[in-house]
């Protein structure tokens, strides 16, 4: 987590004046505060301030890319988590609001490079679902040669932040006391002793029973 927060220092927020915006639109307000929040070798989940729109369009790309040619995504959210990325590349992303009939606003944008991994400690992968219940969930994963691990969980959207560590030897646990009807974000990450943890799963997003 620590090589997490660095990178994130390095991150730089500024507003864009790509010709794509309508600049001053005074009837679309611009989303403000952008930041990572969770950075990993192939993900990186970005929050805004919603500056009192509810409809937004982020917009990424490897470092470098023109705004029209990057990947688009639509959101009502103010948090999102990208998946599918380059370990070790940079790369850039934008938001602005969606305000519909009144157009969009400025762009905002952060920058970021993805997380090399630590290669003497595997990240579990191919979290899967067992029995969900009203109050448990029961899940696993690919030990990939490692033998003690450490989950973090929350409440959708979920980061891990290191006040509610589960450790176990186990590639099969089962979450209990948990409220009905919630959606709720899992993390895995091998703890690998001497040589450190391995880099934080894709999250398991799971919604339990009512």
């Amino acid at each position: 987590m620590k090589k997490i927060l660095l990178l994130a220092f390095l991150c730089v927020a500024t507003i864009s004046c790509n010709k794509d915006d309508d600049s001053n639109n005074n009837n679309c307000a611009n989303p403000t505060d952008i930041a990572i929040d969770q950075l990993n070798t192939t993900s990186v989940r970005v929050s805004w301030n919603d500056g009192g729109e509810t409809a937004f369009e982020i917009e990424y790309g490897v470092s470098g890319f023109t705004l029209g040619n990057g990947t688009v995504i639509p959101t009502s959210q103010t948090n999102f988590l990208i998946n599918g990325l380059t370990p070790g590349t940079n790369y850039e992303v934008y938001v602005r609001s969606n305000c519909g009939s009144d157009g969009f606003s400025d762009h905002i944008k952060i920058e970021f490079v993805t997380l090399t991994g630590n290669p003497a400690c595997n990240t579990p992968t191919d979290l899967s679902l067992g029995l969900i219940t009203s109050n448990s969930i029961e899940f696993s994963w690919l030990e990939n040669n490692e033998t003690a691990w450490e989950i973090e969980f929350g409440v959708a959207p979920f980061t891990p932040n290191g006040t509610n560590v589960i450790a176990t030897s186990q590639n099969v646990f089962t979450l209990t006391g948990l409220a009905a009807s919630t959606t709720y974000e899992i993390y895995v990450r091998a703890n690998c002793g001497s040589d450190g943890v391995s880099d934080f799963s894709e999250a398991l997003v799971v919604t339990t029973n009512p």
